[in-house]
Protein backbone atom coordinates (compact mmCIF):
# COMPACT_ATOMS: atom_id res chain seq x y z
CA UNK A 1 0.00 0.00 0.00
CA UNK A 2 1.12 3.57 -0.66
CA UNK A 3 1.37 6.15 2.15
CA UNK A 4 -2.00 7.75 1.35
CA UNK A 5 -3.69 4.33 1.07
CA UNK A 6 -2.09 3.24 4.35
CA UNK A 7 -3.49 6.30 6.11
CA UNK A 8 -6.96 5.78 4.66
CA UNK A 9 -6.87 2.08 5.56
CA UNK A 10 -5.71 2.72 9.13
CA UNK A 11 -8.30 5.45 9.61
CA UNK A 12 -11.10 3.22 8.31
CA UNK A 13 -10.11 0.32 10.56
CA UNK A 14 -9.77 2.57 13.64
CA UNK A 15 -13.23 4.00 13.01
CA UNK A 16 -14.69 0.55 12.52
CA UNK A 17 -13.20 -0.69 15.80
CA UNK A 18 -14.76 2.28 17.59
CA UNK A 19 -18.16 1.44 16.08
CA UNK A 20 -17.85 -2.20 17.12
CA UNK A 21 -17.18 -1.18 20.73
CA UNK A 22 -20.65 0.38 20.89
CA UNK A 23 -23.61 -1.73 22.06
CA UNK A 24 -25.36 -3.35 19.10
CA UNK A 25 -29.03 -2.73 18.50
CA UNK A 26 -31.33 -5.77 18.63
CA UNK A 27 -32.25 -7.27 15.28
CA UNK A 28 -33.87 -10.55 14.32
CA UNK A 29 -32.49 -12.47 11.35
CA UNK A 30 -33.95 -15.48 9.55
CA UNK A 31 -31.38 -17.86 7.99
CA UNK A 32 -31.97 -21.00 5.90
CA UNK A 33 -32.30 -23.49 4.37
CA UNK A 34 -29.43 -25.95 4.00
CA UNK A 35 -27.38 -28.03 6.44
CA UNK A 36 -24.35 -30.30 6.07
CA UNK A 37 -22.04 -32.36 8.20
CA UNK A 38 -18.59 -31.49 6.80
CA UNK A 39 -15.54 -33.74 6.94
CA UNK A 40 -12.44 -31.59 6.37
CA UNK A 41 -9.77 -33.58 4.52
CA UNK A 42 -6.13 -33.25 3.48
CA UNK A 43 -4.74 -35.17 0.50
CA UNK A 44 -1.42 -36.93 1.07
CA UNK A 45 1.48 -36.22 -1.30
CA UNK A 46 4.26 -38.14 0.49
CA UNK A 47 3.80 -40.45 3.50
CA UNK A 48 6.82 -40.55 5.88
CA UNK A 49 5.44 -42.56 8.80
CA UNK A 50 2.16 -43.55 10.41
CA UNK A 51 1.76 -40.05 11.84
CA UNK A 52 3.81 -37.94 9.42
CA UNK A 53 3.09 -36.91 5.85
CA UNK A 54 3.39 -34.05 3.38
CA UNK A 55 0.08 -32.89 1.93
CA UNK A 56 -0.61 -31.89 -1.66
CA UNK A 57 -0.70 -28.10 -1.30
CA UNK A 58 -2.66 -27.01 -4.40
CA UNK A 59 -5.65 -28.05 -6.46
CA UNK A 60 -3.42 -28.13 -9.54
CA UNK A 61 -1.09 -30.54 -7.76
CA UNK A 62 -4.05 -32.77 -6.93
CA UNK A 63 -5.29 -32.58 -10.53
CA UNK A 64 -1.82 -33.57 -11.77
CA UNK A 65 -1.74 -36.55 -9.39
CA UNK A 66 -5.12 -37.76 -10.67
CA UNK A 67 -4.16 -37.17 -14.30
CA UNK A 68 -1.08 -39.36 -13.94
CA UNK A 69 -3.40 -42.27 -13.16
CA UNK A 70 -5.31 -41.95 -16.43
CA UNK A 71 -5.32 -45.25 -18.31
CA UNK A 72 -3.65 -47.07 -15.40
CA UNK A 73 -5.31 -46.26 -11.99
CA UNK A 74 -3.84 -44.70 -8.90
CA UNK A 75 -4.28 -44.50 -5.13
CA UNK A 76 -5.20 -41.29 -3.31
CA UNK A 77 -4.80 -41.15 0.47
CA UNK A 78 -7.18 -38.87 2.35
CA UNK A 79 -6.62 -37.80 5.96
CA UNK A 80 -9.58 -36.51 7.96
CA UNK A 81 -8.82 -33.34 9.90
CA UNK A 82 -12.17 -32.77 11.60
CA UNK A 83 -15.89 -33.38 11.31
CA UNK A 84 -17.93 -30.24 11.82
CA UNK A 85 -21.13 -28.38 11.23
CA UNK A 86 -21.37 -27.30 7.61
CA UNK A 87 -23.57 -25.69 5.02
CA UNK A 88 -23.73 -22.07 3.90
CA UNK A 89 -26.67 -21.26 6.14
CA UNK A 90 -25.47 -22.87 9.39
CA UNK A 91 -21.94 -21.46 9.12
CA UNK A 92 -23.30 -17.97 8.44
CA UNK A 93 -25.84 -18.31 11.26
CA UNK A 94 -23.17 -19.47 13.70
CA UNK A 95 -21.00 -16.46 12.86
CA UNK A 96 -23.94 -14.11 13.44
CA UNK A 97 -24.68 -15.83 16.76
CA UNK A 98 -21.07 -15.13 17.79
CA UNK A 99 -21.88 -11.46 17.18
CA UNK A 100 -24.93 -11.79 19.50
CA UNK A 101 -27.50 -11.54 16.68
CA UNK A 102 -30.93 -13.09 17.35
CA UNK A 103 -31.18 -15.83 14.69
CA UNK A 104 -34.09 -18.00 13.61
CA UNK A 105 -32.85 -21.02 11.63
CA UNK A 106 -34.89 -23.24 9.32
CA UNK A 107 -33.30 -26.02 7.32
CA UNK A 108 -31.67 -29.43 7.01
CA UNK A 109 -30.11 -29.48 10.46
CA UNK A 110 -31.69 -32.66 11.82
CA UNK A 111 -35.03 -34.40 12.08
CA UNK A 112 -37.08 -34.53 14.18
CA UNK A 113 -34.58 -32.74 16.44
CA UNK A 114 -31.35 -30.81 15.96
CA UNK A 115 -28.46 -33.06 14.88
CA UNK A 116 -25.62 -33.07 17.48
CA UNK A 117 -23.21 -31.67 14.85
CA UNK A 118 -25.26 -28.46 14.94
CA UNK A 119 -25.07 -27.94 18.71
CA UNK A 120 -23.77 -24.39 18.15
CA UNK A 121 -27.13 -23.48 16.62
CA UNK A 122 -28.91 -24.30 19.88
CA UNK A 123 -28.18 -20.64 20.69
CA UNK A 124 -30.75 -19.63 18.04
CA UNK A 125 -33.91 -17.99 19.25
CA UNK A 126 -35.89 -20.51 17.21
CA UNK A 127 -35.00 -23.58 15.10
CA UNK A 128 -37.21 -25.38 12.58
CA UNK A 129 -35.69 -28.74 11.62
CA UNK A 130 -36.82 -29.79 8.13
CA UNK A 131 -34.67 -32.87 7.49
CA UNK A 132 -31.42 -34.65 8.38
CA UNK A 133 -28.31 -32.83 7.11
CA UNK A 134 -26.57 -33.59 3.85
CA UNK A 135 -22.91 -34.69 3.91
CA UNK A 136 -19.76 -33.15 2.46
CA UNK A 137 -16.15 -34.21 2.00
CA UNK A 138 -14.17 -30.96 1.80
CA UNK A 139 -10.70 -31.47 0.34
CA UNK A 140 -8.67 -28.47 1.52
CA UNK A 141 -5.74 -26.94 -0.35
CA UNK A 142 -3.80 -23.72 0.12
CA UNK A 143 -5.35 -22.24 -3.03
CA UNK A 144 -8.93 -23.39 -2.52
CA UNK A 145 -11.07 -26.43 -1.85
CA UNK A 146 -12.90 -29.23 -3.61
CA UNK A 147 -16.36 -29.88 -2.18
CA UNK A 148 -17.73 -33.39 -2.76
CA UNK A 149 -21.30 -33.57 -1.46
CA UNK A 150 -23.99 -36.18 -0.91
CA UNK A 151 -27.22 -34.24 -1.27
CA UNK A 152 -30.10 -36.71 -0.88
CA UNK A 153 -31.23 -35.21 2.44
CA UNK A 154 -31.79 -31.82 0.78
CA UNK A 155 -34.56 -33.31 -1.38
CA UNK A 156 -36.75 -32.85 1.70
CA UNK A 157 -36.21 -29.07 1.71
CA UNK A 158 -39.39 -28.20 -0.16
CA UNK A 159 -42.26 -25.76 0.17
CA UNK A 160 -44.56 -28.66 1.04
CA UNK A 161 -42.28 -29.71 3.90
CA UNK A 162 -42.03 -26.15 5.18
CA UNK A 163 -45.84 -25.95 5.14
CA UNK A 164 -46.04 -29.23 7.06
CA UNK A 165 -44.01 -27.60 9.85
CA UNK A 166 -45.64 -24.15 9.83
CA UNK A 167 -49.14 -22.81 9.21
CA UNK A 168 -49.52 -19.68 7.08
CA UNK A 169 -50.11 -17.50 10.17
CA UNK A 170 -46.94 -18.93 11.74
CA UNK A 171 -44.91 -18.27 8.59
CA UNK A 172 -46.20 -14.72 8.32
CA UNK A 173 -45.39 -14.06 11.99
CA UNK A 174 -41.93 -15.64 11.63
CA UNK A 175 -40.92 -13.55 8.62
CA UNK A 176 -42.66 -10.38 9.75
CA UNK A 177 -40.69 -10.22 12.99
CA UNK A 178 -37.32 -10.67 11.21
CA UNK A 179 -35.71 -7.55 9.73
CA UNK A 180 -33.25 -9.57 7.65
CA UNK A 181 -33.90 -12.78 5.70
CA UNK A 182 -31.01 -14.91 4.43
CA UNK A 183 -31.45 -17.59 1.77
CA UNK A 184 -28.32 -19.66 1.19
CA UNK A 185 -27.25 -22.44 -1.16
CA UNK A 186 -29.79 -22.28 -3.97
CA UNK A 187 -27.43 -24.43 -6.07
CA UNK A 188 -27.84 -27.54 -3.91
CA UNK A 189 -31.49 -27.13 -2.93
CA UNK A 190 -33.53 -28.14 -5.96
CA UNK A 191 -36.77 -26.99 -4.34
CA UNK A 192 -35.59 -23.41 -3.73
CA UNK A 193 -37.12 -21.88 -6.87
CA UNK A 194 -40.55 -23.14 -5.83
CA UNK A 195 -39.95 -22.02 -2.24
CA UNK A 196 -39.23 -18.47 -3.41
CA UNK A 197 -42.17 -18.48 -5.81
CA UNK A 198 -44.59 -19.61 -3.09
CA UNK A 199 -43.07 -17.25 -0.53
CA UNK A 200 -43.59 -14.28 -2.86
CA UNK A 201 -47.10 -15.40 -3.74
CA UNK A 202 -48.46 -16.39 -0.32
CA UNK A 203 -46.27 -14.99 2.48
CA UNK A 204 -44.82 -11.69 1.27
CA UNK A 205 -48.26 -10.05 0.81
CA UNK A 206 -48.96 -10.66 4.50
CA UNK A 207 -45.80 -9.06 5.94
CA UNK A 208 -44.39 -5.55 6.11
CA UNK A 209 -41.65 -5.67 3.46
CA UNK A 210 -40.57 -2.03 3.61
CA UNK A 211 -37.12 -1.76 5.19
CA UNK A 212 -36.61 -5.52 5.26
CA UNK A 213 -33.45 -6.86 3.64
CA UNK A 214 -33.27 -10.21 1.84
CA UNK A 215 -29.70 -11.51 1.48
CA UNK A 216 -28.99 -14.16 -1.16
CA UNK A 217 -25.99 -16.45 -1.58
CA UNK A 218 -26.71 -18.82 -4.46
CA UNK A 219 -23.46 -20.80 -3.96
CA UNK A 220 -21.66 -22.28 -6.96
CA UNK A 221 -24.35 -22.62 -9.69
CA UNK A 222 -22.13 -24.38 -12.26
CA UNK A 223 -23.95 -27.72 -12.17
CA UNK A 224 -27.45 -26.22 -12.44
CA UNK A 225 -29.00 -25.56 -15.84
CA UNK A 226 -28.94 -22.09 -17.32
CA UNK A 227 -32.76 -22.12 -17.35
CA UNK A 228 -32.98 -22.93 -13.62
CA UNK A 229 -30.50 -20.16 -12.81
CA UNK A 230 -32.43 -17.66 -14.90
CA UNK A 231 -35.61 -18.54 -13.03
CA UNK A 232 -33.82 -18.06 -9.70
CA UNK A 233 -32.52 -14.66 -10.79
CA UNK A 234 -36.00 -13.61 -11.91
CA UNK A 235 -37.32 -14.51 -8.46
CA UNK A 236 -34.53 -12.48 -6.82
CA UNK A 237 -35.56 -9.49 -8.93
CA UNK A 238 -39.17 -10.10 -7.87
CA UNK A 239 -38.21 -9.70 -4.20
CA UNK A 240 -37.32 -6.08 -5.05
CA UNK A 241 -40.70 -5.60 -6.73
CA UNK A 242 -42.31 -6.98 -3.54
CA UNK A 243 -40.70 -4.14 -1.56
CA UNK A 244 -37.60 -5.84 -0.10
CA UNK A 245 -34.08 -4.43 -0.16
CA UNK A 246 -32.23 -7.23 -1.94
CA UNK A 247 -28.52 -8.02 -1.59
CA UNK A 248 -26.76 -10.70 -3.65
CA UNK A 249 -23.31 -11.91 -2.58
CA UNK A 250 -20.95 -13.99 -4.76
CA UNK A 251 -17.35 -15.00 -5.22
CA UNK A 252 -15.73 -14.17 -8.58
CA UNK A 253 -16.51 -17.51 -10.21
CA UNK A 254 -20.15 -17.30 -9.16
CA UNK A 255 -20.39 -13.70 -10.39
CA UNK A 256 -19.07 -14.77 -13.80
CA UNK A 257 -21.47 -17.72 -14.06
CA UNK A 258 -24.45 -15.58 -13.06
CA UNK A 259 -23.43 -12.84 -15.50
CA UNK A 260 -23.14 -15.38 -18.32
CA UNK A 261 -26.64 -16.68 -17.54
CA UNK A 262 -27.84 -13.10 -18.04
CA UNK A 263 -26.12 -12.78 -21.41
CA UNK A 264 -22.64 -11.45 -20.72
CA UNK A 265 -19.71 -13.00 -22.63
CA UNK A 266 -16.72 -13.66 -20.34
CA UNK A 267 -13.72 -15.20 -22.14
CA UNK A 268 -11.64 -15.72 -18.98
CA UNK A 269 -13.01 -15.79 -15.43
CA UNK A 270 -9.54 -15.17 -13.93
CA UNK A 271 -9.21 -11.79 -15.64
CA UNK A 272 -12.85 -10.67 -15.37
CA UNK A 273 -13.18 -7.13 -13.99
CA UNK A 274 -15.25 -7.10 -10.81
CA UNK A 275 -16.41 -3.51 -11.32
CA UNK A 276 -17.64 -4.35 -14.81
CA UNK A 277 -19.47 -7.42 -13.50
CA UNK A 278 -21.15 -5.43 -10.74
CA UNK A 279 -22.43 -2.74 -13.08
CA UNK A 280 -23.69 -5.36 -15.54
CA UNK A 281 -25.53 -7.29 -12.81
CA UNK A 282 -26.96 -4.08 -11.37
CA UNK A 283 -28.53 -3.17 -14.72
CA UNK A 284 -29.86 -6.70 -15.26
CA UNK A 285 -31.22 -7.33 -11.75
CA UNK A 286 -32.04 -3.86 -10.42
CA UNK A 287 -31.41 -4.82 -6.79
CA UNK A 288 -30.29 -2.85 -3.71
CA UNK A 289 -26.71 -4.13 -3.35
CA UNK A 290 -24.44 -6.57 -5.18
CA UNK A 291 -21.27 -7.94 -3.56
CA UNK A 292 -18.25 -9.84 -4.90
CA UNK A 293 -15.71 -11.26 -2.44
CA UNK A 294 -12.28 -12.55 -3.45
CA UNK A 295 -9.36 -13.97 -1.47
CA UNK A 296 -7.47 -10.64 -1.45
CA UNK A 297 -10.23 -8.01 -1.64
CA UNK A 298 -13.97 -7.41 -1.75
CA UNK A 299 -16.23 -4.94 -3.52
CA UNK A 300 -19.87 -3.98 -3.84
CA UNK A 301 -22.19 -1.73 -5.80
CA UNK A 302 -25.07 0.20 -4.26
CA UNK A 303 -27.19 2.83 -5.97
CA UNK A 304 -24.59 3.26 -8.71
CA UNK A 305 -21.68 3.74 -6.29
CA UNK A 306 -18.77 1.29 -6.35
CA UNK A 307 -16.83 0.41 -3.19
CA UNK A 308 -13.73 -1.78 -2.86
CA UNK A 309 -11.42 -2.67 0.03
CA UNK A 310 -8.35 -4.90 0.39
CA UNK A 311 -8.57 -8.16 2.29
CA UNK A 312 -6.12 -9.85 4.67
CA UNK A 313 -4.95 -12.53 2.24
CA UNK A 314 -3.77 -15.75 3.92
CA UNK A 315 -1.23 -17.88 2.02
CA UNK A 316 -1.58 -20.96 4.23
CA UNK A 317 -5.12 -21.03 5.65
CA UNK A 318 -6.07 -23.51 8.35
CA UNK A 319 -9.58 -23.80 6.91
CA UNK A 320 -11.19 -22.32 3.79
CA UNK A 321 -14.51 -24.21 3.77
CA UNK A 322 -16.90 -21.60 5.17
CA UNK A 323 -14.70 -18.56 4.44
CA UNK A 324 -17.28 -17.06 2.08
CA UNK A 325 -20.08 -17.67 4.59
CA UNK A 326 -18.07 -15.85 7.26
CA UNK A 327 -17.51 -12.97 4.84
CA UNK A 328 -21.27 -12.83 4.29
CA UNK A 329 -21.91 -12.87 8.04
CA UNK A 330 -19.51 -9.98 8.60
CA UNK A 331 -20.92 -7.95 5.72
CA UNK A 332 -24.48 -8.63 6.87
CA UNK A 333 -23.64 -7.68 10.46
CA UNK A 334 -22.43 -4.34 9.14
CA UNK A 335 -25.72 -3.89 7.30
CA UNK A 336 -27.65 -4.80 10.46
CA UNK A 337 -25.75 -2.13 12.38
CA UNK A 338 -26.30 0.37 9.54
CA UNK A 339 -22.58 0.84 8.94
CA UNK A 340 -21.25 2.28 5.67
CA UNK A 341 -20.73 -0.13 2.78
CA UNK A 342 -16.95 0.31 3.13
CA UNK A 343 -17.23 -0.77 6.77
CA UNK A 344 -19.47 -3.68 5.76
CA UNK A 345 -16.80 -4.86 3.31
CA UNK A 346 -14.04 -4.55 5.91
CA UNK A 347 -16.18 -6.47 8.41
CA UNK A 348 -16.72 -9.22 5.89
CA UNK A 349 -13.01 -9.45 5.05
CA UNK A 350 -11.97 -9.41 8.71
CA UNK A 351 -14.51 -12.04 9.77
CA UNK A 352 -13.35 -14.30 6.94
CA UNK A 353 -9.69 -13.47 7.59
CA UNK A 354 -9.96 -14.50 11.23
CA UNK A 355 -11.84 -17.68 10.27
CA UNK A 356 -9.31 -19.02 7.75
CA UNK A 357 -6.46 -18.43 10.22
CA UNK A 358 -8.17 -19.91 13.28
CA UNK A 359 -10.65 -22.43 11.78
CA UNK A 360 -13.52 -20.82 13.70
CA UNK A 361 -15.65 -17.69 13.67
CA UNK A 362 -14.68 -14.80 15.96
CA UNK A 363 -16.65 -13.11 18.70
CA UNK A 364 -16.75 -9.31 18.66
CA UNK A 365 -13.72 -8.75 20.89
CA UNK A 366 -11.67 -11.20 18.80
CA UNK A 367 -12.82 -9.39 15.66
CA UNK A 368 -11.68 -6.06 17.12
CA UNK A 369 -8.35 -7.63 18.05
CA UNK A 370 -7.91 -8.98 14.52
CA UNK A 371 -8.80 -5.62 12.97
CA UNK A 372 -6.26 -3.89 15.23
CA UNK A 373 -3.57 -6.38 14.24
CA UNK A 374 -4.48 -5.94 10.57
CA UNK A 375 -4.27 -2.15 10.91
CA UNK A 376 -0.76 -2.45 12.35
CA UNK A 377 0.24 -5.02 9.72
CA UNK A 378 -1.59 -4.17 6.46
CA UNK A 379 0.12 -7.06 4.66
CA UNK A 380 -1.00 -9.51 7.34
Amino acid sequence: MGTEMNHSFASSISGLCTLLEQPAGPQKVFVGLDGFVDEIIHVVDVRFSSDSYQRIPTIQGYADRIARGSGMSTNIELVSQQIKMGGNGPILANALLNYSVDVTYMGAVGFPELDPAFHALSRCGSIICLSPPAETDALEFNDGKIIASKLTALNAVTWENIRSHCTFPQLIELFDECNYLVFSNWSMILGMNQIWEEFLKTVAPGIHTSGKTVFFDLADPEKRTKEDLQIALSHIASFTKAGFRVTLSMNLKEACEISEALGKVIPDYQTAETKDLLYFLSVKLGIYCIVIHLTDRACCLHNGSFYEVPGPYCREPKLTTGAGDNFNAGFLYGMIQEFSFVDCLYLGCATSGFYVRNARSPVIQELIGFLTLWKENPNL
